[in-house]
């Protein structure tokens, strides 16, 4: 069983509190303003490589998928309360920004995770959501998490083997260690699940992540069934074999090493899939797409999802034509944390309340 220790090892680790993360005018029209920035958005979110045309290489065209999975506006009231939230931008709501550093042993793998507990939750069970994202999070205020503890969630953000800690730890599921390294998320489920039990009741654990961390929600809800209660992906490619199979050369070989060479190695990709354990899901779960991000198939999801409803399981996908691959605009985070909170509280059965 693993044992929760304190931060010791890695090296990286002990650094975790400290680091930061990654013409003329009509006369009668004023002229349109530049949102402003938000923290944690990614510069590069409107260059070409995030903003293209999604890959669809099925027998359904983009407008016929489009209409199959169609965007639904969230609960105006969630909106209105989470833009306000964005808009404090941690001057007078920090809930956020203190928390602690844990890490419990996985075999020979020291896994650390950054984790933040709402006051309301200090001494009974409640929901947590246990966030992959690639990166490696420092604990400071941040609008996600803020977002999520306001709504009465335990917010839980490992660094398993993959994320960007230092160059080792980056490079420790490339290529034929992704199956093994897998293996930390169904770890990172089981601790949090005891972790944050009180008196014999578990609390229930949803895994939730965005691009890579999408797929690694994927796998959670796939592979690992059972380990989380409920997931929600983001931007994240359901059959790793497909897409780059379909993929541009470039970024083929750009990836090959990280995740293998579908010309090569297609049994590693099929390993790694979500899609290959699609059958095993339990538990509902929700991905969204963007229409306009080149990082993702909405061929490949769109046969995932009818794979999954083959199998009788519950699973939703949506597909916002506007939206690329990263979050970057206000009412992009609004739109769609909005829908990932009311998921998580409908799944559970729990009206949506903020702090």
């Amino acid at each position: 069983m693993a044992m929760a220790k304190t931060l010791a090892s890695p090296v990286w680790l002990g650094a975790l509190l400290f680091l930061g993360l990654p013409g003329c005018a009509h006369p009668e029209r004023r002229p349109t303003e530049a949102p402003a920035p938000v923290l944690g958005a990614h510069s590069d979110a409107n260059s070409p490589d995030y903003r293209g045309a999604a890959l669809v290489t099925g027998s359904r065209s983009p407008s016929e998928l489009y209409a199959a999975y169609p965007k639904r506006e969230p609960d105006p009231r969630l909106t209105a309360r989470l833009t306000e939230l964005l808009a404090d931008g941690g001057k007078t709501l920090r809930w956020s920004a203190t928390g602690s550093v844990e890490s419990f042993q996985h075999g020979a793998v020291t896994i650390a995770l950054v984790i933040r507990v709402p006051p309301p939750c200090e001494h009974t069970v409640c929901p947590v959501i246990v966030f992959y994202n690639g990166a490696c999070a420092p604990l400071r205020y941040h609008w996600r998490p803020e977002f999520f503890l306001r709504a009465g969630f335990i917010f839980v953000e490992p660094h398993i083997r993959g994320d960007r800690c230092d160059e080792a730890w980056a490079d420790a599921d490339n290529g034929p260690r992704k199956p093994e390294a897998q293996t930390d998320i169904e770890a990172c489920g089981e601790f949090v699940r005891t972790r944050f039990s009180r008196d014999g009741t578990a609390p229930k654990v949803g895994i939730l992540g965005w691009s890579y961390g999408g797929n690694q929600a994927l796998v959670g809800m796939t592979r690992f069934a059972g380990t989380y209660d409920a997931g929600f992906a983001l931007a994240a490619k359901t059959d790793l074999y497909s897409f780059f199979k379909n993929a541009p050369e470039d970024l083929r070989k750009a990836r090959a090493r990280e995740y293998g060479d579908p010309g090569t190695e297609p049994e590693l990709l099929q390993a790694i899939s979500p899609i290959t354990y699609v059958d095993r899901l339990q538990g509902p779960l929700a991905l969204m797409l963007g229409g306009r991000d080149p990082k993702v198939s909405l061929s490949d999801a769109d046969a995932f999802v009818r794979k999954a409803r083959a199998h009788h399981r519950e699973v939703s996908l949506m597909i916002v034509p506007e939206h690329g691959h990263l979050t970057e605009q206000p009412r992009e985070i609004v739109f769609e944390h909005a829908h990932v909170i009311q998921f998580f509280s409908d799944s559970w059965g729990s009206p949506v309340e903020l702090h």
